[in-house]
């Protein structure tokens, strides 16, 4: 059986999501501010990206709608997002290999129920 319930297990990801966005804007806001010509030069890679994506041998029907839905704006920020993923990955891998390793240890076989 599962050691958590399946509540928790969904709070701990959703959880994750949210502050993974959360830090991900802040991380934007962050080269943006401090950052300027990185956050160009990241502005016009979003941006390379966007019409990579765009132009891929789409009908211009479907052209068209990428484009309008596809911003530069939200490349950047999925970008960020998802190294925040990543980063709050790895940290909450190295916290459970740190700190878990009790907690496995003990169940049935240690006496506890």
């Amino acid at each position: 059986m599962f050691s958590q319930s399946a509540t928790i297990r969904f709070l701990e990801s959703f959880g994750n999501v949210l502050l993974s966005l959360i830090l991900g804007a802040i991380a934007m806001g962050f080269f943006w501010y401090y950052l300027p010509d990185e956050f160009v030069q990241l502005q016009r890679g979003a941006a390379a990206v966007r019409e990579w994506i765009a132009s891929r041998g789409w009908t211009t029907r479907t052209e068209t709608i990428i484009r309008f839905l596809l911003e530069d704006r939200q490349l950047l920020l999925m970008s960020f997002v998802l190294v925040m993923r990543l980063v709050l990955g790895l940290l909450v891998l190295l916290i459970k290999s740190l700190f878990g390793r009790g907690r496995e240890d003990r169940g049935p076989q240690a006496g506890y129920p």
